[in-house]
């Protein structure tokens, strides 16, 4: 499949998807095979198609009974993964023992798919001649031995088999009778007995007088021999003949599994089309199951404003106006991972509503209250959406992206000699360089953190200034660090935060210090945190930040707090009256 690229690893750790793709589990080996190429879309035909054949399968499968349902699933269970076809040798009786089961299976299958789907799938089957060949001597799947329906000739040679078999049989019977009445052992049909030395050379010279069956023996160990019956003429006589019939037995089998091998090879376009739809079909149908589960709904493709995605960055640059931003929009989105952890831990879970139309978004908010699950969620939503599948959320629309990045210490690992700060520098290197050349979407989680406050201040206005001038690709940043797009180019957001209201209660009333587990402090937290994203001018009654409100409630001790508190203050007393001396100064000049 072209325009599918591989999932950046720290893209995936990120936003945890590999969970989530382990849900994924279609039932033949082709089904499997597709899951392991699941990759990152860039082109919104293939998307489309890939969704299509989602909403066929669950159409489909609506429209049949729960025992034909399970016999279709059977069948899908049961395919095996057919043999390479190699023109230049002939099958084994492996090989066309599972081109003979694949065949069965699949036939059922088409036989259980309607001829609307069927059209849809490229489910056909057009091998009747080579099925009916394989199954000459049986219509088992589960086995299969070249018969007489596969060549006639092997019926007599068969029967002349059957008959030397009973004439050893009988001669044998009759020579060890023998042995038993002359020397008093019994071979009881073995090939041969261990007897004391005595009687073994007894036996011997008693056979060489003609008196009974002739026998050899070789020693065993110091008091014991191995004993065997030498074959009289009669014997060996139907030894010979079946040998003879055997081999006549073994050439027509090589001819009749040549023929087979050719009918095979001369079907190898059929069969690679058969498994191809198999995989298709198969993968729609785990990729439906995984939508119920999930209650997952289609997303929505919106044409990138930069143009065409194939473009160079020189010719979006002379083409596209900088102000010409991509958007991404979702409601109701849900990180399933983080989702299913809550209901683990019995905490309620807040879905995400999200909108970006300009070229940058800042999300600012206090520590715990939710930025990086936003980026998460944004990424997982995107990620699945441009690998085809449907998303967790009740509406999703976005564009096709390019590439995919996450810059920031979730996800990463550092490179060899670098610092964390380091390694986000060499990342926003390669976002730079993917800006430049196609549209592609960029979270920054805590860009920067690590580095002093005015330095990474300074360097992320840059940065937030720099990539609003590429159109068609959106960043969000998650960041503590006081930033701003220029007009028209960006949004600003931050998470609600505590309930202002509801924190001041629970620190007043001393509920928060009677909570000693961890687990008690944070659904404590939980339950004031509204984990929401708010327009920064419609946040409400919401602080900068409720870092000190989280440490008093997790139980850092009041008088470190308290004292924080009142350096907050002093140093925000200090702020304004700098600005209003400045305010003054400007005002008398």
């Amino acid at each position: 499949m072209h325009d599918i690229v591989p999932i950046p690893p720290h893209v995936a750790s990120f936003c945890r998807l590999n969970s989530m793709l382990s849900h994924i589990v279609p039932l033949s080996p082709y089904g499997r095979d597709r899951v392991a190429e699941i990759g990152l879309v860039t082109d919104a035909g293939i998307l489309e198609s890939l969704y299509d054949d989602i909403e066929a399968a669950g159409a489909f499968l609506a429209k049949l009974d729960e025992v034909r349902r399970d016999r279709l699933f059977w069948h899908f269970g049961k395919l095996p993964r057919i043999p390479q076809l190699n023109v230049a040798a002939p099958c084994g009786l492996m090989e066309l023992f599972l081109f003979k089961k694949f065949l069965l299976h699949y036939r059922n299958i088409c036989d259980l798919v309607s001829e609307e789907f069927r059209d849809h799938f490229g489910i056909v089957f057009e091998s009747s001649d080579l099925l009916e060949a394989l199954s000459a001597g049986s219509r088992d799947a589960e086995s299969f031995a070249i018969s007489e329906g596969h060549e006639p000739g092997l019926g007599p040679i068969r029967a002349r088999i059957a008959e030397a078999d009973q004439t050893v049989a009988q001669r044998r019977q009759t020579l060890e009778a023998a042995c038993q009445e002359a020397y008093g052992f019994d071979f009881a049909g073995r090939e041969f007995i261990v007897i004391s030395v005595d009687r073994a050379l007894a036996a011997i010279e008693k056979g060489r007088r003609g008196e009974a069956p002739s026998l050899a023996a070789e020693p065993y160990d110091a008091h014991s021999m191995i004993v065997r019956i030498i074959p009289d003429a009669v014997l060996l006589g139907a030894e010979e003949d079946r040998r003879r019939a055997r081999e006549e037995e073994r050439l027509l089998e090589q001819t009749a599994i040549a023929r087979l091998s050719g009918l095979v090879a001369a079907s190898g376009g059929a069969l690679a089309r058969y498994c191809s739809a198999v995989k298709r079909f198969d993968y729609a149908l785990a990729q439906w199951k995984f939508v119920r589960q999930y209650r997952l709904v289609r997303p929505a493709l919106l044409k990138n404003a930069a143009g065409d995605v194939h473009a160079t960055g020189a010719d979006r640059s002379d083409r596209a106006p900088a102000g010409n931003a991509a958007s991404l929009s979702c409601r109701g989105a849900r990180f399933i991972p983080l989702e299913e952890e809550c209901v683990s831990r019995g905490v309620p879970y807040e879905p995400l509503d999200f909108t970006l139309d300009r070229p940058v978004g800042i999300l600012s908010g206090s520590n715990m209250g939710g930025k990086t699950c936003v980026l998460q969620t944004l990424v997982f939503l995107q990620v699945l959406a441009q690998c085809g599948m449907f998303v967790p959320a009740s509406h999703f629309e976005t564009p096709v992206f390019q590439w995919l990045d996450v810059v920031g210490e979730a996800g990463e690992t550092a490179g060899r000699g670098l610092s964390a700060y380091g390694f986000e520098i060499r990342r926003l290197i390669d976002v730079l360089k993917a800006a430049r050349d196609a549209p592609g979407l960029a979270v920054f989680d805590e860009f920067a953190r690590t580095t002093s406050a005015g330095e990474a201040e300074a360097l992320m206005q840059a940065i937030v200034e720099h990539l609003a001038s590429f159109s068609g690709t959106l960043c969000i940043f998650a960041t503590h660090i006081q930033c701003s797009p220029a007009q028209g180019k960006g949004r600003a957001f931050r998470m609600a935060g505590f309930d202002a209201g509801q924190a001041r209660a629970t620190l007043n009333s001393g509920k928060a210090k009677g909570e000693e587990t961890l687990e008690a402090l944070l659904a404590r937290i939980n339950s004031l945190m509204r984990y929401r994203v708010v327009p920064r001018d419609e946040s409400g009654e919401v602080s900068d930040s409720d870092a000190l409100a989280v440490a008093r409630l997790l139980g850092l001790d009041a008088t470190l707090v308290d004292r924080a508190e009142e350096l907050l203050n002093l140093g925000a007393r200090r702020d304004a009256h700098d600005k209003r001396r400045m305010a003054r100064s400007n005002e008398e000049h």
